[in-house]
């Protein structure tokens, strides 16, 4: 079967937004200042650390979606989940899932969890301590939940945002579509899953559940704040910017957890582990967008119900997936929150 080289797609699409960036700055992203600690030149992953202005002693680790770029937290200056900790004296860290290419179509979950794991004891040994705050968004966050599990000493509080867990709702069509998608047949044509194909989707969905969202004064006055018409190339510029999928680890994304459901059931694999979430003790805050197109409440609310630790908390924001990291609203009204809520001690 021919392969079609999408790595080319990819290049570019970096050269088009690297020469846009000097001519169109309402186009830049990721502007707070970082550096790379680590990187994994076989896997193409990168650990980040941002400049601090304070120092509390708490560290973060973020660990962002394996679809999408990572700097939708970090979107604009008044606009960046990373910003927010910083300020608020936290020691900021970040995982980059890089841009997957053909050469990496073998990368799995395993990978991911190992890569983690390597990350976390570069910062731990960095900062002197044992282990850290973890923040995972969607795919990131089921990732965060694989690696807790498996080192639950080794994470001291996790956040939790728009992150599925239970995919047993059939009848959802956020849940549905993916049930019945033949990922192995997808996979061999372009030698790992194409964002192109993923943006296709989600903007289905989005499209789909708009007619039911709009309804809400809530959700519409999202999109009609000036925040959302001065960053509309950013967030724009960050659903076309969407990297291909590793083939290996999408295909088991999409087969253990859409169509056998297996995480929430405390089944899943990595290698020759199971992924027992009943084994994470560490305190949890579940965020969840109520306009979510991408994730229903229910699968993200579904973690309670399998989670054994002591402190459990959620937070059903109304937001759409996006806006949890990306709107005004979710800044002034969310963030502060969070924010307060990992720097407890109990």
């Amino acid at each position: 079967m021919m392969v079609i080289n999408m790595d080319h797609v990819q290049i570019m699409k970096n050269e088009f937004f690297n020469a846009l960036e000097g001519i169109f700055p309402a186009i830049e992203v990721g502007k707070t200042p970082h550096e790379v600690v680590d990187e994994d030149r076989r896997l193409n992953f990168k650990l980040l650390r941002y400049a601090k202005e304070k120092d509390k002693g708490r560290t973060l680790l973020v660990i962002p979606h394996i679809i999408n770029r990572p700097y939708i937290l970090d979107l604009n200056d008044d606009v960046s989940v990373i910003r927010e900790f910083i300020e608020c004296g936290f020691s900021v860290y970040m995982l980059d899932w890089g841009y997957p290419t053909v050469e990496q179509r073998d990368v799995s979950f395993s990978d991911y969890v190992q890569y983690l794991d390597r990350a976390v004891d570069i910062i731990c040994k960095e900062r002197g301590i044992e282990a850290v705050l973890a923040l995972g968004y969607c795919t990131g966050g089921i990732i965060s939940l694989m690696y807790t599990s498996l080192y639950p000493d080794k994470v001291e509080r996790l956040i939790l945002m728009a992150t599925p867990v239970d995919f047993s709702m059939w009848y959802d069509p956020r849940i549905l579509w993916p049930k019945i998608l033949n990922a192995r047949g997808i996979v061999p044509l372009f030698g790992n899953f194409p964002g192109e194909l993923a943006v296709l989707f989600g903007r289905s969905l989005f499209m789909y559940s708009l007619p039911f969202f709009s309804r809400s004064p809530q959700f519409n006055r999202e999109f009609r704040t000036y925040e959302s018409w001065r960053d509309a190339l950013r967030t724009n510029r960050w659903l076309i910017d969407t990297p291909m999928v590793p083939g290996s680890t999408y295909t088991q994304f999409i087969e253990d957890c859409y169509q056998r459901n297996l995480l929430i059931n405390n089944k899943m694999r990595i290698d020759s582990q199971i992924i027992d979430l009943r084994k994470i003790r560490s305190p949890i805050l579940n965020i969840l967008a109520e306009y979510d197109h991408l994730v229903p409440l229910s699968s993200g609310k579904a973690l309670k119900d399998v989670y054994s630790g002591k402190s459990y908390e959620e937070i059903v924001f109304p937001s759409s997936h996006t806006g949890l990291s990306a709107s005004r609203d979710a800044h002034l009204n969310l963030w502060p929150k969070v924010c307060e809520w990992s720097g407890r001690t109990d």
